[in-house]
């Protein structure tokens, strides 16, 4: 399962970085169908190919937000409507994981990466996930980290829940989203 899930996971950035480009010179459904093939072409077509090799091996694991967070993208090409973040989530965001960031690697003497390997402390952080998503109306949040906490229950790659639901490349996304919304 991991080979496909890390295809899939390809597939769906690969569709997102196509979209930009086929956006630029086909109308919004015609540059998300193109974006959608061609993803998943290369992702699957591709796979003994170096370039699509290196790109596993330098996004994965993909876990669950980040092809969420690409998939999102696409759909919306198609008009699908999808609920969106706030600029106050998207800063809260960045605060809260440059924080995990920090835990992670030693800089903040607290290890809370290994809250993710344990079932009562990802049951509850799930709950709340879903409780905010609840209360937001982001259902696509709760839904990530219900997946989430599924693939790690299951045992589909990673044994710690974080995995799944963060990815490094969420940290330099949010900050450009942030910064153009900002200024």
């Amino acid at each position: 399962m991991s080979r496909v899930g890390a295809s899939l996971g390809l597939a769906s950035i690969l569709a997102w970085a196509l979209l930009l480009l086929f956006g630029l010179a086909f109308p919004p459904t015609l540059a998300g169908g193109l974006a959608l093939a061609g993803g998943f072409a290369l992702a699957f077509g591709f796979q003994t190919f170096l370039v699509i090799r290196g790109a596993v091996a330098l996004l994965a694991p993909f876990g669950v937000m980040l092809p969420a967070l690409a998939l999102g993208s696409v759909l919306a090409g198609f008009g699908v409507a999808l609920p969106g973040f706030t600029t106050w989530e998207i800063a809260g965001f960045l605060l809260a994981y440059t924080a995990f960031l920090c835990c992670a690697f030693g800089v903040i003497p607290c290890d809370v990466y290994r809250l993710g390997y344990a079932p009562l402390p990802v049951a509850g952080m799930v709950q709340a996930v879903c409780a905010y998503g609840a209360l937001s109306g982001n259902w696509p949040v709760a839904l990530v980290a219900v997946l989430g906490q599924c693939f790690w229950a299951l045992k589909w790659g990673s044994s710690n829940w974080f995995d799944y639901v963060l990815h490094i490349l969420m940290w330099p996304v949010a900050l450009v989203i942030l910064s153009a919304r900002l200024f």
